[in-house]
């Protein structure tokens, strides 16, 4: 190194050293995005909860549809601990009642206002609502088929699958069933990963 600036050298010595030189860059493209996961609220099979029955031997819809949405929000310690907290049957004033208890933050409609399950898709994070007779299911967002729109529904006395109503269809039978519907104000589950570029072959 002699004749080298004691800076220069040191610098030369450390690439040397740590096999840190320079590489030629690779040249990369853009690739697309894929299309937005649908449903929304797209919780895996696995994590489906089934209905359960409880100490008064009733049915625990409420509760099985709440922690299917809070898996989908991350929330699964609250959970397993809602699971193993409450059970058999339940109505909304207590449900709500024991969520402020709880200290959990949520918003809720009872006049089956679509423009609370489009907020619900919107952002991500679904909700659970009264549907079919005297039961209590997890709506995980809008769907397109062939032009239509369709709600899709978790029954948590079906799982492993999701269940599609046309929306008019769907509102006027939430309607008569009710018209209840909830949302717990927490993040929803991320997106899923994808490769966003490739590798250009200069070969």
């Amino acid at each position: 190194m002699k004749g080298l600036p004691r800076s220069i050298a040191t610098a030369f010595l450390l690439l040397l050293v740590t096999g840190c030189l320079p590489e030629q860059s690779e040249q990369v493209r853009p690739l697309p995005a894929p299309p937005v996961e649908r449903p929304v609220a797209n919780l895996p099979p696995q994590l489906h909860q089934r209905n359960w029955t409880g100490r008064l031997n009733q049915g625990s819809c409420v509760h099985a549809s709440l922690v299917n949405h809070l898996r989908w929000l991350n929330e699964y310690e609250l959970g397993e601990r809602w699971r193993a907290t409450y059970s058999d049957g339940e109505w909304d004033t207590r449900l709500r009642n024991r969520l402020d208890a709880a200290d959990i933050d949520y918003s809720y409609t009872v006049k089956a206002d679509p423009r609370f399950l489009d907020w619900a898709n919107a952002t991500r994070r679904g909700a659970i609502l009264w549907w079919k007779p005297a039961h209590c299911c997890t709506f995980v967002g809008w769907v397109e088929r062939n032009g239509q729109q369709y709600a899709a529904i978790l029954d948590n006395n079906y799982p492993g699958r999701f269940e599609l109503t046309p929306r008019e269809q769907f509102v006027r039978l939430w309607a008569g069933y009710g018209g209840f519907a909830l949302t717990v104000m927490e993040d929803p589950a991320s997106s899923l990963p994808y490769r966003s570029y490739e590798v250009i072959d200069e070969g």
